[in-house]
C-alpha cells in the first residue's frame, strides 16, 4: 500500500504535464479553427452565422466587400465570451463538448504560474517521499489536504462547467478517501467508526454539492460512496452502528430524490440496503442484544421508502414505471428477511400481517387518488405475499390448501368491489393456481381407502365449490370483452372436474372396483349427454363441445383401461348400457330438428 501511495504521488506531475499540454493544445487548436473558418468566409462570401450564432442584416443582399463580411460575424474574442457566459446561465445542463480552455481565458499568466507550482510542489512531495523527509502523518495529512483542496476547485467549478467540475470533485474526494484508507489500514490512525464517519462526511459534502449545482451523476457518486464506506473498515462495523448508518443515508437519499425529483436515485440507496441486510441475515453479526433495535431501523427505513414512493405518485401523477417495481420488489424482501432472521416464530405471522394490510391500502389509497391499475396490481401482489406467508406459518397440510383458496376468492372478489372492474378480478383469478397444484396431493393420498369424510374429501369439496361459485360470479359479471366469460367457463369446468374426482373416489370405497367403475361411468355419460344436448338446443358452443369431449373420454377411458380389468358380466352390462344411451342421442338430435323443422 505504501508503495501504491508512492507511486500515485510520483505521477502527480506527470499527470500535470500532459493536462497543461492539453489544455494549451486546444487553446492553440480552437484559435486555428477561428482563423480558418475566418478565411473560408471570406472565401465564398458566405458567413457561417450558424457556427457565431449570429443572423446577417440583409442575408438576400449582395455582399460587395470583405468589410460587410467581417461585420456580420463575430470575432474570435466575442465567439469564446458568448460561449462562456451562455454556459454560466445553463448550469443545470452538462455540455456536450465542454471547452477545457475556456478556463484559461483570463490572467493565464497566473495560472500558468500556478501549475509551474505545482508541478514543483509534486517533484518535492516525490523527493521527500522517497528520502523519508515527510512521515506517516505528514503523509496522510498531505493527501487529505490535496484531496480537499482539488475538491474545493470541483465544487467551485460547478456552477460554471458541469463537466469540469464533476471531474475535479471526484478527483479530490477519491484522493482523501484513498488517504483516509490506507491511514487505517497502514499506520493504524483511525478506527472503523472514524474511519466510516470520515467518509460519510465527504460523501455527503459532494452529495449536497451535486444537489446545489443540479448534478445527478455526482449525487449518485456520493451516495454510491456512502454505501461502499462500511465495507472499507478493516474490522468491520457493528451491526447496530451498520443501520442507524443505511438509516441516515436512506433518509439523505430519499431527501435528493424529493428535492430534486431524481427517481433514480431512490433504487440505489435501498439496494445498497438489501446488500447489507442479505448480509446480516447470512452471516454471523454482531449485536450485543440489540437485535431488536436493528428490527426497528429497518422496518422505520422500509417504511420511509414506501411513503416516499407513494407521496411522489400521488403528488405528481406519475406512471409507474420500474423504479417503482423495483422499490417494491427489495423493500418486499428487506422485509420478509429481517422478520424471518429476527422476529419471534410466534409473532412472525402477526408482523407479516401488519405489513401486509400496509401495502393493501397503500395500494388501494393510490388507486384511488391516481385511477393508476398497475400500481394497485404490484402492491396487491405484494400483500398476497405476505398473506400466503403469513397463512403458510400458521397452517398445514390440508387446512392450509383450503385457507388459500378461501383467501384467493376473497381477493379476487374484492379487486371487483374495490376497482369496479370485472378484468381486475380476473386477473387476479391467477392466484388459484397454487391451491389447484397443492389439491392434487388429496387425490392421491391413502385416506380414500378408510372412508369419505376426511380432510382431503374437505378439500376437493371446498375447491369444487369455490369454483362454481366464481364461475358463477364471472359469468354474472359479463364485461364489453369475452375474457371474462371465458374465466367464468374455466371455473365451472374446474368446478365439474372436482365433483368427477369425488364421485370417482367414495364409489370405488363403497363398492367393488367393477361396479364403481360403471357408476361413475353412467354418470359421466349422463352429464355429458346432458350438457352435450343442452348446448345444442341453447344455441351455446360451449356446452355443447364440454359435453362432446366428456364423452370422448368416458369411451376412452372404457376401452383402453377399464374393458380389460372387468370380469365379463360387468364388461357385458356396461358396453349395453352406455352403447343404448350413446345409440338415443340419434333420436333426440332427429327429434330436435323435427321440432326445429316445425317452428319454423
Amino acid at each position: 500500500m505504501e508503495y501504491l501511495i508512492y507511486s500515485a504521488f510520483s505521477s502527480i506531475s506527470n499527470w500535470i504535464f500532459i493536462v497543461a499540454f492539453i489544455v494549451i493544445f486546444s487553446k492553440v487548436s480552437r484559435l486555428n479553427r477561428v482563423i480558418e473558418d475566418l478565411k473560408n468566409q471570406i472565401a465564398t462570401s458566405k458567413p457561417n452565422t450558424k457556427l457565431y450564432n449570429k443572423e446577417v442584416t440583409n442575408p438576400s443582399s449582395e455582399v460587395t466587400s470583405y468589410g460587410d463580411v467581417l461585420r456580420n460575424i463575430d470575432t474570435p474574442e466575442q465567439v469564446e465570451n458568448d460561449t462562456y457566459q451562455s454556459s454560466k446561465i445553463q448550469t443545470s445542463v452538462e455540455p456536450n463538448s465542454p471547452q477545457v480552455s475556456n478556463w484559461f481565458k483570463e490572467n493565464i499568466l497566473l495560472k500558468i504560474g500556478v501549475l509551474m507550482v505545482i508541478i514543483g510542489f509534486g517533484w518535492f512531495v516525490n523527493y521527500a517521499f522517497a528520502h523519508n523527509w515527510i512521515g506517516p502523518v505528514g503523509r496522510i495529512t498531505l493527501g487529505v489536504l490535496i484531496g480537499a483542496l482539488v475538491t474545493m476547485v470541483g465544487t467551485v467549478r460547478l456552477p460554471k462547467n458541469l463537466v469540469q467540475g464533476n471531474a475535479l470533485t471526484i478527483l479530490g474526494s477519491a484522493i482523501a478517501i484513498l488517504t483516509l484508507i490506507a491511514g487505517t489500514y497502514m499506520y493504524s490512525f483511525f478506527s472503523p467508526f472514524v474511519l466510516l464517519t470520515f467518509v460519510f462526511l465527504i460523501s455527503l459534502y459532494v452529495t449536497v454539492s451535486a444537489v446545489a449545482y443540479s448534478s445527478q451523476k455526482l449525487a449518485i457518486y456520493g451516495i454510491l460512496v456512502s454505501l461502499v464506506a462500511p465495507i472499507l473498515s478493516p474490522a468491520g462495523i457493528d451491526s447496530v452502528v451498520l443501520y442507524l448508518y443505511l438509516l441516515i443515508v436512506s433518509i439523505t437519499t430519499i431527501w435528493i430524490s424529493v428535492v430534486k425529483e431524481w427517481r433514480d436515485v431512490s433504487p440505489i440507496g435501498i439496494s445498497g440496503v438489501l446488500f447489507y441486510t442479505l448480509s446480516f441475515v447470512t452471516g454471523g453479526h454482531r449485536t450485543y442484544g440489540l437485535e431488536y433495535t436493528i428490527l426497528f431501523v429497518s422496518y422505520f427505513t422500509s417504511a420511509i421508502y414506501l411513503l416516499v414512493n407513494i407521496w411522489g405518485l400521488i403528488k405528481n401523477k406519475l406512471e409507474v414505471e420500474g423504479v417503482d417495481i423495483y422499490l417494491s420488489i427489495v423493500n418486499t424482501v428487506i422485509i420478509l428477511s429481517i422478520t424471518n432472521s429476527i422476529v419471534p416464530t410466534v409473532y412472525k405471522s402477526l408482523a407479516v400481517a401488519v405489513w401486509m394490510l400496509a401495502y393493501a391500502f397503500s395500494g388501494f389509497y393510490v388507486f384511488q387518488k391516481t385511477q393508476k391499475e398497475k400500481f394497485f396490481y404490484i402492491h396487491a401482489l405484494i400483500s398476497i405475499l405476505f398473506l400466503a406467508v403469513a397463512t403458510s406459518l400458521e397452517l398445514s397440510g390440508s387446512t392450509l390448501v383450503i385457507a388459500f383458496a378461501i383467501e384467493a376468492a376473497i381477493i379476487s372478489v374484492s379487486s371487483f368491489i374495490i376497482t369496479n372492474k370485472i378484468s381486475a378480478s380476473e386477473k387476479l383469478g391467477v392466484l388459484f393456481i397454487a391451491p389447484f397444484v397443492m389439491s392434487l396431493e388429496s387425490i392421491n393420498t391413502s385416506k380414500w381407502y378408510y372412508g369419505i369424510f376426511h380432510s382431503d374429501f374437505a378439500v376437493l369439496l371446498v375447491m369444487a365449490t369455490i369454483f362454481a361459485l366464481l364461475g358463477l360470479f364471472f359469468n354474472s359479471n359479463k364485461s364489453s370483452e369475452n375474457s371474462n366469460l371465458r374465466m367464468g367457463s374455466i371455473f365451472s369446468i374446474l368446478s365439474t372436474f372436482y365433483v368427477y374426482t369425488i364421485i370417482w373416489l367414495s364409489t370405488h370405497f363403497l363398492f367393488s372396483n367393477d361396479t364403481a367403475v360403471f357408476i361413475s361411468l353412467f354418470i359421466y355419460t349422463v352429464v355429458g349427454l346432458a350438457t352435450h344436448f343442452n348446448g345444442i338446443f341453447n344455441h351455446n358452443s360451449l356446452m355443447k363441445k364440454y359435453g362432446l369431449v366428456l364423452l370422448i373420454l368416458v369411451v376412452i377411458r372404457l376401452v383402453l383401461v377399464d374393458i380389460w380389468n372387468m370380469e365379463l358380466v360387468f364388461r357385458v352390462i356396461t358396453f349395453i348400457v352406455l352403447g343404448a344411451m350413446f345409440m338415443s342421442s340419434a333420436f333426440i338430435s332427429k327429434n330436435q330438428s323435427s321440432l326445429n323443422l316445425i317452428k319454423s
